[in-house]
């Protein structure tokens, strides 16, 4: 134990060394992201307090359901999670430089496998640590509660939590590689991807948010009880029901009925890390030699080479632009963890898209105009927020991703901006489609008015987040690093995130007093003209203007500046 308190504590001093050397301009910079990040928090403890007032105060959806819908986005969090762990781990556990370093010392491969895990989760659940402690503040604040719900929320409930959820994903990818060998790196993560999506699907069945709601309201106006009873006895097995239940005992000033679920989500995080600990000390060495043919077998056969990506076919573009795209094809298929990480993207957008379908009963059932209202802000949040995540992860690294061909850019007869450019519009194109795919889907269970301004607001809102990313990734550019996952956690992809927040809230208030005031005067036989609608278009185009045009300028300058 002692030899991973060591390395461990080198690569903290290796970190501030590398990251953080001490002049003005980099003290300068630490203390701007410090004061994003504080202000970030502050922002984010406001908003979950007045979310929280406003659900219970002016919606009435009772303290039951408030915590169900805790639970709901709890499953969000811990498969985001799970996903982002089997993903990126591939990647920390078996691909990066370190490991072939430590693989070569006199390190037992469970020491180095627990190095590397706790390296990764550390490194990529900061961000998230910082959100999630200051929605604990939040709703500590509202409902008045004792200091000491802070360290037992966030050490007895959120920090396990995470670690089930990251500890079984690397249960999960040490089964992939394991498996691999026998049967073949594709048909598994078929099989798994399948698995995943059954899975989630049977989450919406079991926990059946809609019908619940439906129940829980049959008793209204006394909806201010525990309607337990209601609930399919199968997700009470769940961690994400522990920990939402766990918190209604708490804001119910109830705490020993709360121990139960904390002691389960505590016995159940050191369990699942001990089975990934056992399983590591048997499979992590065999499967990190599975892994050093995994990439060969998972990238795009020569068989493509034959048809419209073939670098000697010619085609109506001009010679560059063919280049670029021809050349962009194929560095991303080539390596596993960009298409992987695609795949698995896609399919939660996909499962994401399928649970909006019942979205329309509670439309045409809501008891007043408040709860349509915050349904339509939380389908465009996620449809952004979606959209979001796509930049973060494929835009953001664009430019870093360039690495050492940097230097012998400077040789070519070419122009940069160009060539940037253009490499930006290809994923620029691609996720603005996506974006406007989801939008289509998830908006066509409302009045015709909202959806095509949600289509309009969609468009808009893609262009300046895929452009915010862009240019983040040029001022935050860190050539040094070749791994795509890493690049989109790193601090300026924090900061990135950050913005990306700001303008999620901005986005609320902006769209919140339009849209009641049509779900009020719909409810009244009022026809809304479209043009109130679009005034909330128009703001979100200067903004997204604004916008754009200092994130392009802000990142090529950088650019030009490492050239």
């Amino acid at each position: 134990m002692k030899d991973i308190f060591h390395i461990l504590f080198y690569k903290i001093i290796i970190f501030l060394k590398v990251n953080s050397p001490f002049n003005f301009k980099s003290l300068f910079k630490s203390a701007s992201s410090g004061l994003v990040y504080l202000i970030f928090a502050y922002g984010v403890y406001l908003l979950t307090q007045n979310t929280i007032e406003y659900l219970l105060v002016t919606v009435k959806i009772g303290s039951f359901l408030l915590h169900r819908f805790i639970l709901i986005v709890l499953f969000i969090f811990f498969v985001t999670i799970n996903v982002g762990n089997i993903v990126v781990s591939f990647s920390t556990l078996y691909k990066s430089k370190e490991v072939f370093y430590l693989i070569t010392k006199p390190l037992s491969f469970t020491k180095l496998f627990l190095i590397k895990f706790l390296d990764n989760f550390f490194y990529s659940s900061t961000t998230l640590l910082l959100i999630i402690t200051s929605v604990l503040i939040g709703y500590a604040v509202y409902f008045n509660l004792n200091w000491t719900f802070y360290p037992i929320a966030l050490f007895l409930l959120i920090l396990p939590f995470m670690f089930t959820a990251a500890s079984l994903g690397v249960i999960i990818l040490l089964i992939i590689l394991k498996l691999s060998s026998k049967f073949g790196t594709r048909k598994v993560l078929l099989l798994i991807s399948i698995l995943y999506f059954f899975g989630v699907i049977a989450f919406y069945f079991i926990s059946s948010p809609i019908d619940l709601i439906q129940r829980v309201f049959d008793y209204y106006p006394n909806i201010n009880q525990y309607f337990g009873f209601l609930e399919n006895s199968m997700i009470k097995f769940l961690p994400n029901y522990w920990i939402a239940d766990a918190l209604y005992w708490i804001s119910e000033d109830k705490f020993s009925r709360a121990v139960p679920f904390i002691y389960a989500n505590v016995i159940t995080s050191l369990t699942i890390f001990s089975i990934a600990l056992s399983l590591a000390k048997k499979w992590y060495y065999q499967t990190w030699l599975t892994s050093l043919n995994i990439s060969d077998d998972l990238r795009i056969k020569s068989r493509f080479n034959n048809k419209l990506f073939r670098f000697d076919k010619n085609s109506s573009l001009n010679s560059f632009d063919e280049s670029i795209i021809k050349r962009e094809f194929w560095l991303f298929f080539r390596e596993p963890n960009q298409w992987v990480h695609l795949t698995v993207m896609i399919v939660l957008i996909t499962i994401f898209i399928s649970s909006i379908s019942g979205i329309n009963v509670i439309i045409l059932n809501s008891y007043n105009e408040y709860l349509k209202t915050i349904m339509y802000l939380v389908v465009t949040l996620f449809n952004v927020f979606l959209i979001a995540s796509l930049s973060l992860r494929f835009v953001f690294p664009l430019i870093s991703l360039e690495g050492d061909t940097l230097w012998k850019l400077r040789s070519a007869p070419i122009n940069f901006n160009h060539l940037l450019l253009k490499r930006f519009a290809i994923y620029f194109l691609i996720i603005f489609f996506i974006g406007q795919i989801i939008c289509v889907f998830s908006n066509n269970h409302f009045p015709i008015q909202l959806s095509i301004i949600a289509q309009l607001n969609t468009a808009i809102i893609s262009i300046s987040l895929i452009t915010m990313n862009f240019g983040m990734g040029g001022i935050f550019a860190n050539y040094k690093e070749k791994n795509a996952i890493r690049l989109a956690s790193s601090q300026g992809a924090s900061i990135t995130f950050l913005f990306t927040l700001f303008y999620l809230i901005l986005l609320i208030v902006i769209l919140f007093i339009p849209v009641f005031n049509f779900f009020q005067l719909q409810s009244r036989g009022i026809k809304t003209p479209i043009l109130n609608l679009f005034a909330t278009t128009i703001i979100l185009f200067v903004l997204s203007l604004l916008i754009s045009s200092f994130s392009l300028r802000a990142g090529l300058k950088a650019f030009q500046k490492d050239v």
